[in-house]
């Protein structure tokens, strides 16, 4: 994950986000933390006073993170005329798929949530997810609503898609787990994305040649 400037608080920051990727919330303590940065407890706790505060800042950049990446797309796909639609679609599918396969840590971290992890934090979802969330579903609806599809179910099924295979990616015919780090196994998970939901939404199904951002995104 990016952070904007190094320094002591921006070392635990990118500890605790690698720590909770891999172990989750409720596996990691405050000492692992400090241990793995190199710091004490005291000074952690400068910076972060409690476990909680110091996930919710990490939810907190993980969240920026997606949003920096998928935002304008989504819109892009919102805005876009009836003959727009389709590679809208197809280039906010990818935008979702790189976030996920540049930042692993995005998907591994609500993946724990997922799991009931940091289940004493009941607002988690309305902090970090619920507007970017409402967005694609509105953005999704556009062209779910003509096809007669369900433009929440359709979302979630995005997301657990594209989460999933970054997650645990799949078994090859020898045996060998293939995830998103496997450039050819990414390929082919992309095209298959962009065939199913092009299907479910009786969209071409071809995916286009991956343009620059849309006017107005740097």
């Amino acid at each position: 994950m990016d952070f904007p400037e190094d320094g002591e608080r921006e070392l635990i920051l990118r500890t605790a986000t690698r720590m909770f990727a891999a172990l989750g919330y409720d596996g990691t303590s405050i000492e692992q933390i400090g241990a793995a940065a190199g710091v004490g407890t005291p000074t952690l706790t400068t910076h972060f006073p409690s476990k909680r505060k110091l996930y919710l800042a990490v939810m907190e950049q993980a969240s920026r993170l997606l949003k920096a990446a998928t935002v304008a797309w989504a819109e892009e796909l919102r805005d876009a005329p009836p003959g727009g639609k389709e590679p809208a679609l197809h280039r906010f599918i990818d935008a979702y798929i790189d976030v996920c396969a540049e930042h692993p840590e995005i998907p591994q971290l609500w993946g724990h949530r997922w799991l009931s992890d940091a289940s004493d934090i009941a607002d988690l979802e309305v902090r970090n997810a619920q507007q970017l969330t409402q967005l694609v579903v509105d953005s999704i609806a556009t062209v779910s609503k003509p096809a007669d599809a369900d433009a929440l179910f359709s979302t979630y099924a995005m997301i657990w898609c594209v989460q999933g295979f970054a997650l645990s990616g799949v078994l090859d015919g020898t045996g060998q787990r293939r995830g998103i780090e496997d450039e050819r196994a990414l390929r082919r998970f992309r095209a298959h994305m962009h065939q199913m939901l092009g299907r479910a939404f009786d969209l071409p199904t071809a995916s286009p040649e991956r343009p620059g951002p849309p006017a107005g995104m740097v």
